[in-house]
């Protein structure tokens, strides 16, 4: 490696934390060995997960980070939700749903554009269309960084072109500096990977 290349981050071990930031964790489920769809834990305090797995290793995992700091439970809509439950059950989090992208049986429901409030974070929704219905990311405003499930998937059908313009618009505004996606790394240059989903 020389001077001008950038250091690969290290591989994504399944059901181990990693930290990315200050206020932000990420574990990634099992599957068979490899690395699946990626939770992340916000908030060192009070705890936001965000798309929890829904094997019992994953599970644990997440309680094994969390404990009884974790508040609340969200969802992109774009992973299985079935883990939802049963950690709602381990920890006694509250589900925050947004309008329009389950889960059905949430505890609140926040409207696009309103935000969760933890003592150390800010979580604000934003909903986009995607296959099978809409699909919420959240941007954590103190480190501008989008968890962005799969909606910004730039090979993901665009089945309503004005409001998923709409709301990448909405993320430009916020001049994000990273992604992190529902599945693989985190992504530094924000600013490119929304670029490309409004098509340059």
């Amino acid at each position: 490696m020389t001077d001008t290349e950038p250091a690969l981050p290290p591989p994504i071990v399944p059901c181990v934390a990693r930290a990315l930031s200050p206020l932000l964790r990420r574990i990634a489920a099992d599957v068979d060995g490899e690395a699946g769809v990626n939770t992340y834990l916000v908030g060192i305090d009070e705890i936001a997960v965000i798309d929890p797995g829904p094997t019992a290793d994953h599970l644990d995992a997440i309680c094994g980070c969390g404990g009884d700091r974790i508040q609340w439970i969200l969802v992109t809509g774009a992973v299985d939700q079935s883990g939802v439950a049963e950690l709602r059950r381990r920890t006694g989090a509250r589900v925050v749903a947004v309008e329009g992208v389950g889960p059905d049986d949430a505890d609140e429901v926040l409207a696009p554009g309103t935000s969760l409030l933890g003592t150390e974070f800010r979580l604000t929704a934003v909903v986009a269309p995607g296959l099978g219905g809409p699909r919420t990311a959240f941007v954590l405003e103190e480190e501008r960084t989008l968890i962005a499930g799969d909606w910004l998937d730039p090979d993901t059908e665009v089945v309503d072109a004005p409001a998923r313009a709409a709301a990448v618009g909405a993320l430009r505004r916020k001049r994000l500096r990273a992604v992190a996606p529902a599945h693989g790394q985190l992504v530094e240059h924000a600013a490119d990977v929304v670029r490309a989903i409004a098509g340059g």
